[in-house]
């Protein structure tokens, strides 16, 4: 791999499936109920080590927490992106205004 192909990649925003997980992680945490849509994406998180199912619910494993973690820091990230660029879109329309 090529110096600049290292460092071509897109980067964008947290995509809807992220968003989704994240809400299914929290929705676990707190123990409030999933989206009866959201069977096929628990069964996953079983499979995949971040979600345990007991005979009371389910808990997060430690995995599942980090994910849950990391997934929140890129939502806030992606907000304070978004306020950074406004704040520069802001500061470009009054450059060009004088």
């Amino acid at each position: 791999m090529g110096e600049q192909a290292r460092y071509s990649m897109h980067v964008g925003n947290i995509g809807q499936p992220e968003i989704d997980l994240l809400e299914c992680l929290v929705r676990i945490d707190t123990g409030q109920a999933l989206d009866p849509r959201s069977g096929g994406m628990v069964q996953r998180l079983v499979e995949a080590g971040l979600v345990d199912r007991y005979d009371d619910g389910m808990r997060l494993t430690l995995a599942g927490i980090e994910r849950c973690q990391s997934l929140q820091h890129r939502v806030a990230s992606d907000k304070e992106a978004a306020r950074v660029l406004a704040a520069r879109g802001l500061l470009l329309a009054e450059s060009r205004s004088r």
